[in-house]
């Protein structure tokens, strides 16, 4: 079982995130400037949760070679 995830942020996004939950945390083992660790059993909804992946995937995918995309898609 997993207690929390990494997720990539956009680095304006991150203090707020910081501020407003205690479940946000900079990110574990990670670039504190680009990525958050998301505590599951803190304050942070489910819904948050979900819509910080889905960004951190549309963050990473974009920074993707055009080749390497079209391997996803």
């Amino acid at each position: 079982a997993f207690d929390f995830c990494n997720i990539k942020c956009n680095a304006g996004q991150i203090e707020d995130l910081l501020d407003k939950y205690e479940g946000v945390q900079p990110g574990y083992h990670m670039n504190k400037k680009h990525w958050i660790s998301v505590y599951f059993d803190k304050d942070v909804p489910d819904k948050m949760i979900k819509d910080l992946v889905k960004q951190s995937y549309e963050i990473v995918v974009s920074s993707l070679a055009r080749r390497e995309k079209e391997i996803i898609y």
